[in-house]
């Protein structure tokens, strides 16, 4: 039972759980974030796009970074999931605490196991798309996603939603910030974020239509 797991868990092995989930769920926004800017790039033009993008590869920022992403989002993912339902019935449990607890906190926690376990999903196939079809460049970016705009729309959407409302959930949670405060501002950021995600995928499926 879901109660069980959680009476007989160990304190002290918990807390180091809970700080890999805070700091590797931190480095992954902020790349998230980071990344999104330099994918907006295309905004300003093709030339821009693929001067950064190739001195990313000149400098090793790539080699260097992509695996150390990599290797945060792999820990992330073993660190968050821990607490995931996995049986139909601890499901249940969780949908009906859910539904009477009818708090807006405990259904943004739902929605982030959801969107959790999708991106997971989506960003793995990503990577492995975008490191097959290596170098990056404007044109095979188009090409990318004129072909499965879709997919990198809900990829978007979903990552976007997950990065916004869980820094705001671990800041809350360790005490850092006013709940109302941040609610507003990480609202704020994600919106800003999915404008120039969305604007971005324009722009891109018009140079993959040219």
């Amino acid at each position: 039972m879901l109660v069980q797991k959680i009476l007989t868990r160990n304190p002290k092995a918990e807390l180091y759980y809970d700080l890999v989930e805070l700091f590797t769920g931190i480095a992954l926004v902020g790349f998230l974030w980071t990344h999104m800017v330099f994918v907006a790039t295309i905004l300003l033009g093709s030339d821009l796009f693929n001067t950064l993008s190739k001195s990313l590869d000149d400098y090793y920022l790539s080699y260097v970074g992509i695996p150390i992403i990599v290797l945060i989002f792999l820990m992330h993912i073993l660190s968050a999931g821990r607490r995931l339902p996995t049986r139909y019935q601890e499901q249940k449990i969780i949908w009906r605490h859910a539904k009477m607890l009818k708090g807006t906190d405990t259904w943004v926690w739902v929605f982030q196991t959801i969107t959790g376990a999708a991106i997971f999903a989506l960003a793995s196939i990503h990577m492995f798309v975008v490191l097959t079809g290596w170098p990056i460049t404007a044109t095979t970016s188009a090409g990318r996603i004129e072909a499965f705009w879709w997919f990198y729309l809900v990829l978007l959407l979903l990552g976007e939603y997950h990065a916004g409302f869980g820094i705001y959930r671990q800041f809350v949670k360790w005490g850092w910030f006013p709940r109302k405060p941040l609610g507003y501002v990480s609202k704020v950021i994600t919106v800003i974020i999915l404008t120039l995600g969305l604007a971005a995928l324009w722009v891109f499926l018009q140079l993959g239509g040219a």
